[in-house]
């Protein structure tokens, strides 16, 4: 199962624009770039509402077999390299959001480098001494720019790869949800050593919440919600990439309710049964599926994947044959998704795309 939570608000900070707010900006960067032998370095903070997950979890009996990831859409990423990596801490204080954009509304009201809200700095430093950081925490010499605890540090690298981001951030949520750390929101970085040294990595940019596209920042927790008890069922027999079987849907409707938990059904059933007497029609029967079956939800226009085919993308069974469940509560309405289906079979993988769709609304 997958559930996607939106960040209550985030805001990039510059190293030099120290001042400047960008709260209401639609776009968040993250990157080191230089202007001549001017350094410039930027940073992501993004914060979620950590109660939602932890109702969630209560709600859905989720045991500590979870992982949360946070999921970055990119937008015309500059001059970034084809090798690099990039960082999530958990911020170690507070800070506003702000007003301000990077180019159009010129403020200082919110989150910069300098300031976590406008006012207050980061951390005091005395002069040329530089900066004296809590127990458990770092950031930059002088402290600006944010600073972040040092345990459970995730991260993402790339290797001639598309610049999205989806980054395990089990560690840090659970620490959030533990009450072992307070929840101050995530800063996206590069490493404190690649910030200082002379090598431009660009500007990463990504969609930010004040974004007018879907594809503003989330969080997403993912667990394996899959239960596989047969009964009196029998099983497919062959192969499905030999077409042995079939699998069909026998509840998948084309429009379903956001905010709903819906559970779709499907069935296997042989391509070419035998010829039996009998009062039961032989395509109307039956049979459970692989238990390596798994399915993956896109968006029908884009082709962006949502759920991803994986462990947490099983296909369940009981008496009644296969089904899944599907979270439809953070998918965007007024919009159409396609189901494709993968079967394993002796480490063979066969992707089943059969256009079968469905619209939220």
């Amino acid at each position: 199962m997958h559930k996607f939570f939106t960040s209550l608000y985030d805001a990039s900070v510059y190293l030099q624009q120290p001042d400047q707010n960008a709260g209401r900006d639609e776009i968040l960067e993250v990157g080191k770039v230089y202007y001549g032998s001017v350094r410039d370095v930027y940073r992501a903070l993004i914060k979620f509402n950590i109660n939602e997950v932890s109702e969630s979890i209560a709600e859905n009996g989720i045991s500590g077999n979870w992982k949360a990831y946070l999921n970055l859409k990119a937008t015309k990423s500059e001059e970034i390299p084809l090798e690099y990596t990039i960082y999530a801490n958990a911020i170690s204080q507070s800070w506003s959001m702000g007003t301000g954009t990077k180019f159009d509304n010129i403020t200082s009201d919110g989150v910069s480098w300098n300031y976590r809200d406008g006012i207050t700095a980061w951390q005091v430093v005395a002069t040329g001494s530089g900066a004296t950081f809590a127990t458990g925490t770092t950031g930059s010499y002088d402290a600006a720019g944010g600073t972040w605890y040092t345990t459970s540090e995730a991260s993402q690298s790339y290797n001639y790869e598309p610049d999205d981001v989806r980054m395990d951030v089990s560690g840090i949520v659970r620490l959030w949800l533990s009450g072992s750390l307070p929840n101050h929101g995530f800063i996206v970085h590069h490493s404190l050593n690649n910030e200082s040294n002379t090598t431009d990595y660009g500007a990463l940019k990504f969609f930010s919440k004040e974004t007018n596209t879907i594809y503003e920042p989330k969080l997403e927790i993912t667990w394996d919600d899959s239960v596989f008890v047969t009964g009196s069922l029998t099983s497919v027999t062959g192969s499905i990439s030999d077409d042995d079987y079939k699998i069909v849907f026998t509840n998948l409707k084309t429009k379903y309710v956001k905010d709903s938990i819906v559970k779709i059904r499907l069935k296997g059933r042989d391509a070419y049964p035998l010829k039996s007497f009998g009062t039961t029609f032989e395509y109307d029967q039956v049979k459970y599926l692989p238990t390596t079956t798994y399915y993956q939800v896109e968006d029908y226009v884009t082709g962006d994947v949502i759920f991803p085919f994986g462990d947490y993308t099983k296909i369940s069974c009981d008496a009644n044959g296969n089904y899944f469940k599907m979270d439809l509560s953070t998918l965007a309405e007024d919009r159409t998704y396609k189901l494709k289906l993968k079967v394993v079979e002796s480490g063979i993988s066969t992707i089943l795309d059969e256009k079968y769709i469905f619209e939220i609304v």
